[in-house]
């Protein structure tokens, strides 16, 4: 991998967020299990750019602004993402990503999300980049696979 290309961590929506009364990055926001290992290993990955994927499953940078919302429901995994809202928000998702990833600046994309906010991204192939995307296991091997990735495997 070259020194110049950079690496996407592509964050999905998380249920636990942060209540601060003042605009967060989305990066501080949310609070999910992705979120805080992301947090966490950020600083040894000099190399990786912040997506995160907010409520309503587009994406955003991870140091864009975001005011605290409550979480839709009671709980995270039992939410049902309407198709309408996946394709609304798969079309503002390749407008975003392709201006991310054109000019081959990325070498790698890794998803942190389950395969339901998955559906709401384009397919990332035609991009030209690797996709990392973990989906066996539940959330405690997929956060050590991301770990792995953002620490280049230590």
């Amino acid at each position: 991998m070259s020194s110049s290309k950079r690496r996407l961590l592509i964050l999905g929506p998380s249920f636990r967020r942060r209540k601060d009364k003042k605009p967060l990055p989305a990066l501080e926001r949310f609070d999910g299990l992705f979120f805080r290992v992301a947090r966490k290993y950020l600083s040894k990955a000099r190399d990786v750019d912040v997506v995160a994927m907010i409520d309503d499953l587009t994406l955003v940078d991870g140091n864009a602004p975001l005011a605290y919302r409550e979480p839709e429901g009671s709980e995270w995994g039992k939410r049902r993402l309407p198709s309408e809202a996946l394709e609304r928000a798969k079309l503002a998702n390749e407008k975003f990503l392709e201006e991310k990833l054109k000019n081959g600046r990325y070498s790698e994309v890794f998803l942190a999300m389950g395969k339901q906010y998955a559906k709401a991204l384009p397919d990332l192939a035609k991009f030209g980049v690797k996709v990392i995307f973990p989906t066996s296991g539940g959330p405690g091997p997929k956060a050590q696979a991301l770990k792995r990735w953002l620490t280049g495997g230590e």
